[in-house]
């Protein structure tokens, strides 16, 4: 379900969120909603932060941990197209 809601900037840079928007989503007052700005302007709401960096560099330890590199990791990709385009043809 792709839903948007408008919402106003008044004074002092405040915004105020749609109530049913607020009640579907628990949000009360005092909690903390993370911004991420995407580059074009456009920016988006979350009561929890992101976990992507935190993802992300977990990932990273676990793969140079294993020993994978990114250029073992293209290498592979590249066999296993060159594999794929084989069978197809």
């Amino acid at each position: 379900m792709n839903r948007s809601f408008q919402v106003q900037v008044v004074r002092h840079g405040k915004i105020k969120l749609p109530k049913k928007l607020r009640e579907e989503n628990n949000i009360k007052e005092g909690d903390i909603l993370t911004l991420t700005d995407l580059g074009d302007g456009i920016a988006v709401m979350s009561r929890h932060q992101s976990r992507v960096d935190e993802i992300s560099n977990e990932l990273a330890k676990e793969l140079k941990d294993s020993g994978e590199t990114l250029e073992s990791m293209l290498t592979t990709l590249r066999e296993v197209r060159m594999e794929n385009s084989a069978k197809k043809a």
